[in-house]
């Protein structure tokens, strides 16, 4: 299954450190090969949107989170990234999740 980072997430994934970020490599080299994660690495959050999925990774600069989405039989698209701040999603970033969904067709 392909990867694919749309330029918004590009441009938040480059301030995880480097230590981080090859974790969530090893991470997605997973799930691209079709190996399903569970918590505490990964929950669902269909609430938000269908196939939205949330990576939650720990390192020197803090707690970070990847947001992507599974479409089946087509790839795995990551649509968010950030340096976790609150303990759960706020609504500035529930909406943005649903703002690139929908912008993609997702």
């Amino acid at each position: 299954m392909n990867i694919v980072v749309i330029k918004q997430a590009q441009r938040e994934l480059r301030g995880i450190p480097p230590a981080v970020m090859m974790n969530i490599a090893v991470l997605f080299e997973e799930l691209g090969a079709g190996e399903l994660l569970g918590l505490p690495i990964s929950r669902p959050l269909p609430s938000i949107g269908k196939g939205l999925h949330e990576l939650r990774l720990s390192g020197a600069g803090g707690e970070y989170r990847v947001f992507y989405v599974i479409r089946s039989g087509d790839a795995i698209y990551v649509i968010h990234a950030a340096n976790k701040k609150k303990q759960g999603i706020d609504r500035r970033t529930s909406d943005l999740l649903k703002l690139r969904m929908r912008s993609m067709g997702l």
